[in-house]
């Protein structure tokens, strides 16, 4: 981390154009915690710290994910999270398309927005790629290759990058 301050500080003394570019990039500070549920097969991300320490009734801490805002700030877009009774399946996307489609004919419910982040494939951040059970219904999402691979191995189905985090 010092030697990406050290990076930046440079850059800033060399070029003050670069100093205005740095100072209004979005901040992503709120961890993006994921919770799975084994019984369901449910994976859920949330930026609440109290769910991922105490997690709700058959939940358990899996994993923090990334790094988002949990506020609207310039650059960065709502991410939407929706809930399927039925499948037991929560999931998040960038697209209010995709959430009025899941809403009017899946039966998913609309629980709002989770966090805020940058749109899917803009080079501002980190891909969070989201993958989907065929044999559960559960999606889930995930910055790393390794961890992505591995679940298309075990049967998830890649999706494509539902938003670009820190």
């Amino acid at each position: 981390m010092t030697a990406v301050l050290v990076a930046v500080t440079s850059v800033v003394a060399v070029t003050p154009v670069a100093t205005a570019e740095v100072s209004t990039q979005a901040s992503l500070n709120a961890a993006f915690y994921r919770l799975y549920n084994p019984s369901t097969g449910d994976n859920y991300n949330t930026t609440n710290r109290n769910d991922a320490l105490s997690p709700p009734a058959g939940y358990t801490y899996s994993s923090l994910d990334a790094f988002v805002s949990t506020s609207p700030q310039a650059g960065l877009i709502p991410f939407y999270r929706i809930y399927s009774p039925q499948r037991k399946d929560r999931y998040h996307t960038a697209s209010w398309d995709e959430v009025v489609a899941a809403t009017t004919t899946q039966g998913y419910i609309y629980e709002g927005v989770s966090a805020y982040v940058y749109p899917p494939n803009s080079g501002s951040g980190i891909p969070f790629h989201r993958l989907r059970h065929p044999g559960n219904g559960d999606h889930v999402l995930m910055t790393n290759p390794a961890e992505v691979n591995s679940a298309i191995s075990s049967g998830y189905v890649y999706e494509g990058v539902a938003a670009d985090v820190g």
